[in-house]
């Protein structure tokens, strides 16, 4: 299970990777057209919009890639210690020696 998990974690990280670099490009991409549209109203909003479009995708890649995160350690991940202390104990968790309790 260990060797799928790090399969998955590194497949998600090369495309993570790949769409940080398109997302960059199309965002220089856009800021290239809003500044070369000389006051073109059409190519400024174009320009923008590509603008926007990318840094979109980029936030969204993000977040997909903090649920995949999420899940595969929901799934792999160590279970949580629910180790409630015992009321008799004094407040230590079960199985814990108490340091109150000298045995006298």
């Amino acid at each position: 299970m260990g060797d799928l998990t790090q399969t998955i974690s590194n497949l998600v990280g090369i495309l993570l990777g790949l769409v940080g670099v398109v997302g960059v490009g199309y965002f220089i991409y856009g800021a290239y057209m809003y500044l070369t549209a000389s006051g073109a109203p059409n190519q400024m909003e174009r320009g923008k919009s590509a603008m926007m479009t990318a840094l979109a995708g980029i936030v969204l890649a993000l977040v997909a890639y903090g649920v995949v995160e999420l899940v595969i350690n929901a799934v792999v991940g160590s279970p949580v210690d629910l180790d409630v202390p015992d009321p008799g104990s004094g407040g230590a968790p079960s199985g814990t020696p108490d340091p109150g309790n000298t045995g006298n």
